[in-house]
């Protein structure tokens, strides 16, 4: 009897896998292990921003100007801190300090002399001179003393004696030359006599009618004017000199000392000099070069003073904070790291420069960064490019 179908198991026939199907499922676990681990990679490294090491530099002049003296240094050349690099000729800035000094001290010896007052040599002169016009302000007032008319009077007596003579002697040579025995020179000699006598005669009464009238009334107006300047002119000498004289003497006095420290700072900038300690970047004078005042002589590089620039994607910039320390690599020195600490980021985003970011990346708004280098000042140098990591 045939066995019923309905109780058979029905078998699939048994297909062996090929080698190509598990060595292609084997590929992609590998690859997806691969993936994962570069994905575990990837996550784990940290950021990474390129730069520059800068340095920064001074422009070093001369308020001054002139023509070049000396130079000191040669470009290359590490200087000190006030260290003379250049030094320019004087031409006529010691004449202007002659000049200056004698203007300062002049102004100081006025200055004294208003501050000491009068000499008690002046004092006293001034005191004779007002007695003297007080003395003659009353004789003006007494007026002529009665000896000086009495005097006056007999002056007049004796010219009237002398007037009456003459007539006499005239009177008798007009006699002589009408009979003859006198000549026409006697007889105008005795008139001249006469008319000399009379004006003699006239001068003395109005001398005696001056000393009888006394001084007139501007004459005693003067008198008493006079009187007050002597006075006004002895307080003034006593008093001494006014408070606005002194301050405007001080005035001066600082007005000439200002001058004379112009001239010297002009002097003083005769000698350029390193404001700090740098190394000489740039510097193309000789002797006998001409320099303006403000001018640009030589650029100076602050060696100690170096930092790397770097600019970090706006998406990116909260990984970066102020005093923090990030580790700086060059291609210089392979496998070596130094410190670097943040000391500025910008405020304002930019876009980043082209010649740091691809063309797909200048379009992303970045933020300046500086990093103040904390080691490795001895054997970086400005201009080597620079990488600055930031853990994830």
């Amino acid at each position: 009897m045939a066995p019923s179908t309905e109780n058979q198991a029905v078998e699939a026939p048994h297909v062996p896998a090929s080698p190509a199907r598990a060595r292609a499922l084997a590929g992609i676990v590998i690859a997806l292990l691969v993936y994962g681990g570069y994905r575990v990679y990837v996550a784990r490294q940290p950021y990474e921003w390129s730069g520059t090491v800068e340095a920064r530099t001074i422009q070093i002049g001369s308020r001054t100007g002139g023509r070049i003296k000396q130079v000191l240094v040669r470009e290359g050349d590490h200087v000190q801190a006030s260290q003379p690099l250049i030094v320019l000729e004087a031409g006529d800035l010691d004449a202007q300090k002659l000049m200056a000094q004698a203007a300062v001290d002049q102004a100081r010896a006025q200055l004294e002399k208003l501050e000491a007052g009068a000499r008690p040599e002046e004092i006293d002169a001034a005191r004779a001179r007002a007695s003297t016009a007080s003395a003659a302000l009353e004789q003006t007032k007494t007026g002529t003393r009665t000896e000086q008319v009495a005097g006056a009077e007999a002056r007049l007596r004796t010219a009237q004696v002398a007037v009456e003579k003459a007539q006499l002697d005239a009177n008798r040579q007009h006699q002589l030359s009408a009979a003859g025995a006198a000549s026409r020179a006697d007889l105008d000699n005795a008139d001249i006599a006469l008319r000399s006598m009379v004006a003699q005669r006239e001068a003395s009464q109005q001398q005696l009618s001056e000393l009888k009238n006394g001084a007139r009334k501007e004459e005693l107006e003067q008198a008493s004017s006079r009187e007050r300047e002597a006075r006004a002119s002895l307080k003034l000498v006593v008093a001494g000199s006014r408070i606005e004289d002194i301050k405007g003497a001080h005035a001066a006095v600082d007005a000439a000392q200002g001058r004379l420290d112009q001239v010297m700072v002009l002097i003083n900038e005769l000698v350029i000099k390193a404001p700090v300690a740098a190394r000489v970047e740039a510097l193309d004078l000789r002797p006998g070069d001409i320099v303006a005042p403000n001018a640009t002589s030589a650029t100076l590089l602050e060696e100690d003073q170096l930092y790397v620039r770097i600019y970090v994607p706006e998406t990116l910039i909260g990984k970066l904070k102020l005093s923090q320390d990030v580790p700086v690599t060059v291609d210089s020195f392979p496998g070596k790291s130094f410190t670097g600490v943040v000391e500025h980021i910008n405020s304002v985003g930019e876009y980043s420069p082209r010649n740091l970011q691809t063309a797909d990346e200048r379009a992303d708004q970045v933020f300046a960064a500086r990093v103040a280098l904390k080691s490795g000042r001895d054997e970086l140098r400005a201009g080597m490019a620079a990488f600055i990591s930031v853990p994830k």
